[in-house]
């Protein structure tokens, strides 16, 4: 027990288990579906006995030996479906990402770590699936801190058992890395969960499962004729508006992963689909004290690239964020100055560019060649090479026989803010795993530390493999070299399947620093587990017919038995309870509160609705989604549970379940007559749904905004501005001045409106000559042919309003002629 309390004390001391604070990192140099978690029934899973065989499963879904050999790789004209979903509450469990997050809000539904108070933006699964011949690749983007195989195992077990479909080795997940949200996936030993993923929690696990299935079979629903390109670009962010590099202890020799990597679907007739963003970017913005749920720096980018796609095209897209090298790569998007929020759509903003005009490039392809290859492999100190390389060992010269943490080297031999001092030759001071698990009252080896979860696949010659954690810019470079050794192109989906903390190449590890101490099997792993990558990348370009899954040993951490937690009643029915503003200016920030129902029975929805004339519409998405609106689910609306009494822990019988959304009116809304309508669910001895709507209220120019209208050798110059709405906290979450209203200008600097005006004239309060539209120039502004009209600009003003408004709300200022 004193072991065990030490070892318990030692964890408290460490501060994360994904990455440093932000400023530390910073220091060195038609989508139609969707879902949404609900309450899952008990799950009887038992973990298999070592007597079963190691099985997998064929191409046509059958199950086979894992050396039966299986059908040559299809080849042949691809179909293609994609779909979104939903993964974020319930609001009240706690976040995976930053360690030792004070418990400020104890809920039935966190352990270690604080709960969730709400959410900024739900985070979205997506899910892309590629089929050939019969044969199936899924790629699925999910909102989390790390894959684990718990989620991707689980995912596939909820397709078999609730869809009827099967896609055994088939699933590349790919987490983006927020810190921000579902934690309580990762089997671990209770006690390490205060590091950063919380102690697991069956019941989650069985919800985040089921919503991860249900975006997927919504996928498979979709198949159709399609096509699939890939494209590539070097340097493509050298500025660091997206990311930088973040890890100095390898420089000179490594910097970020430079590469930006595209594999985009369509159908036939050119119709987008969905494209995977492959670059290495942390999901660290906001700070270990936010108590929301949100994607973070992935959300943003992805929300404003398909914002920017469809103004662009005109078609929407689903854009799908898959990490790389982002073990040592920080967001950027800051340097303009605004906070955390505004500050992940900045990032959108600078990338989306980019993204689409490396879309633009890709070549489409009609037909593939498909393969898939998943296996289950053993992490054992003789076998990663440890015994002919004999630099993971203790003081004394024993190894690290069941792996090794927080490996700090002795700061008399290597000093991390020098890179040319190393741990090479010399004693690393590991914390030994198997000392810690044991402590804890884990048998060996253990499933989360000696296992590991592998996938490549292949698309013609273009291939992609998994890494189970957070491989660094010298494992990607590494990567990149063994395609180019075989003449094949490719990209590594890092955060995918597994997680084993980091990974670097030896000579990076070998560094020391953050990066190494968070690794727990040392110089070697990383490089081990590429090179077994590469073996199979050689069988499938030689097209043989290995099994599509294979397992060295059965999984030796599985889930439990569990009860599902009872609901709590609604105290009070479901109503409005705070109404909005008769008026609301544009930057200004509105709330909204009602009484709805707890948590578990998912996230409420608030959608913005215009009287267009004919009564109240759902105000269209900005991502174009086919059916979705503007609502509380991107970065337009912050939502926050404010349940009375506060949170204890407890389930209570019944409580007061009070929530409310604050809503920043974009600077380009439409002025007309708006509403808010509130859907969700509540629980009084049975569920049922509930649907509510606000006070009208009417939206137009703010009482800061002003016109300038300057004349200057025949052409006038249209201005609107206001100041920037100021940035407000309460606690810890943003409540007004959130959103990115200018993306062009500093924190600090007047916000501008960038949009198509209509313009006419006044003179002595009387309209004279005729109502032009000015559209907006990027560079110039709004400049308009004054000398066109024939009108004499002496004592005319110039009277404006948007041109999209529903009711036009105007501004007019008498033109200034210099």
């Amino acid at each position: 027990m004193k072991q065990q309390l030490s070892w318990v004390g030692a964890l408290a001391a460490l501060a994360l288990v994904g990455c440093p604070d932000p400023t530390a990192e910073t220091s060195a140099s038609d989508a139609s579906t969707t879902s949404n978690p609900t309450t899952g029934t008990a799950s009887t899973t038992e973990a298999p006995t070592t007597e079963v065989a190691p099985t997998t499963t064929t191409s046509a879904g059958t199950t086979a030996n894992t050396t039966e050999e299986i059908d040559p790789l299809p080849q042949g004209p691809i179909q293609a479906g994609v779909a979104v979903g939903y993964l974020t509450g319930p609001v009240g469990a706690s976040m995976a990402g930053y360690g030792g997050r004070t418990i400020t809000n104890s809920t039935p539904w966190n352990h270690l770590l604080n709960g969730a108070g709400g959410f900024y933006g739900m985070g979205t699964i997506k899910a892309m699936v590629i089929e050939v011949g019969g044969e199936r690749l899924v790629v699925m983007k999910m909102p989390t801190m790390s894959s684990e195989h718990s989620l991707t195992e689980g995912t596939i077990e909820k397709l078999k058992s609730e869809h009827g479909i099967d896609i055994t080795g088939r699933l590349i997940t790919a987490a983006t890395h927020s810190h921000h949200n579902l934690a309580r996936y990762w089997r671990l030993p209770a006690p390490l969960g205060f590091v950063g993923c919380d102690s697991p929690d069956e019941e989650l696990i069985d919800r985040m499962t089921t919503a991860m299935a249900n975006v997927i079979a919504a996928a498979v629903a979709d198949l159709g004729p399609a096509q699939w390109g890939v494209a590539w670009q070097e340097d493509w962010d050298a500025g660091d508006e997206v990311y930088r590099d973040r890890r100095g202890e390898n420089n000179p020799t490594y910097g970020k992963d430079p590469r930006l990597t595209l594999l985009a679907v369509r159908r036939p007739d050119g119709t987008p689909m969905a494209t995977v963003i492959n670059f290495g970017m942390h999901g660290t913005v906001f700070d270990s004290p936010n108590e929301l749920f949100t994607e973070d720096a992935a959300g943003g980018l992805e929300m404003k690239f398909e914002e920017a796609f469809f103004a662009a095209k005109g078609q929407p897209i689903f854009g799908m964020f898959a990490q790389s090298g982002g073990g040592d790569a920080s967001p950027a998007g800051d340097g303009q100055g605004h906070p955390e929020p505004a500050r992940i759509e900045r990032i959108g903003h600078a990338a989306a560019p980019k993204i689409i005009d490396l879309y633009d490039a890709i070549e489409w392809r009609d037909e593939a060649t498909l393969g898939v290859r998943s296996r289950r492999i053993d992490l054992t100190y003789s076998g990663i090479g440890y015994d002919d390389y004999p630099e993971f060992q203790n003081s004394q010269g024993g190894p690290y026989l069941w792996g090794g943490w927080q490996c700090k080297g002795d700061p008399a031999d290597v000093d991390d803010n020098n890179p040319a001092t190393s741990m090479e030759g010399k004693p690393k001071n590991c914390m030994p795993m198997g000392t810690l698990l044991e402590s804890l009252g884990e048998s060996l080896p253990n499933g989360e530390v000696h296992q590991t979860y592998l996938t490549v696949a292949r698309l013609d010659d273009f291939y992609m493999l998994t890494l189970p954690g957070e491989p660094t810019a010298s494992v990607i470079q590494y990567a990149r070299t063994g395609y180019e050794d075989r003449a094949v192109d490719g990209m590594v989906f890092g955060y995918s399947q597994d997680h084993l903390l980091y990974l670097t190449q030896p000579d990076d590890w070998l560094q020391g620093g953050y990066e190494s101490e968070m690794s727990l099997w040392g110089p070697l792993l990383a490089k081990y587990l590429v090179d077994g990558q590469m073996k199979v990348i050689e069988s499938l370009i030689a097209g043989d017919g290995s099994p599509v899954w294979s397992e060295e040993s059965p999984a030796l951490s599985v889930g439990k038995p569990w009860e599902p937690r009872a609901l709590e009643k609604s105290a009070d029915a479901p109503s409005v309870t705070s109404e909005p503003p008769p008026t609301i200016g544009r930057g200004e920030t509105l709330r909204v509160a009602w009484d709805g129902g707890e948590p578990s029975l998912g996230e409420p929805r608030v959608v913005v609705q215009v009287d267009d004339g004919g009564g109240f519409v759902d105000v269209p998405s900005p991502s174009g989604w086919a059916g979705a609106a503007l609502d509380n689910s991107r970065y337009h609306m912050l939502t926050h549970y404010a349940p009375v009494p506060e949170p204890n822990g407890k389930l209570l019988a019944e409580r007061q379940q009070n929530w409310y959304v604050d809503w920043q009116v974009p600077a380009d809304m439409p002025a007309g007559t708006y509403r808010l309508r509130i859907t969700g669910n509540a629980y009084d001895g049975q569920t049922e749904a509930y649907a509510l709507e606000t006070a009208a209220f009417e939206v137009g120019f703010a009482a800061e905004h002003e016109l300038t209208a300057v004349l200057a050798g025949g052409d006038l110059t249209i201005d609107v501005v206001r100041p920037p709405p100021a940035y407000d906290l309460m606690e810890t979450w943003p409540i007004a001045g959130f959103r990115l209203l200018d993306p062009e200008v500093a924190a600090a600097d007047p916000v501008h409106v960038r949009v198509p005006l209509t313009l006419s004239f006044v003179e002595n309060g009387q309209p004279v000559g005729d109502t032009y539209e000015v559209p907006y120039v990027p560079g110039a502004g709004h400049v308009f042919d004054f000398a066109a009209t024939g009108l004499d600009a002496t004592g005319l003003s110039a009277r404006v309003h948007l041109q999209a408004d529903v009711v036009p709300a105007f501004l007019e200022v008498e033109i200034v002629a210099p």
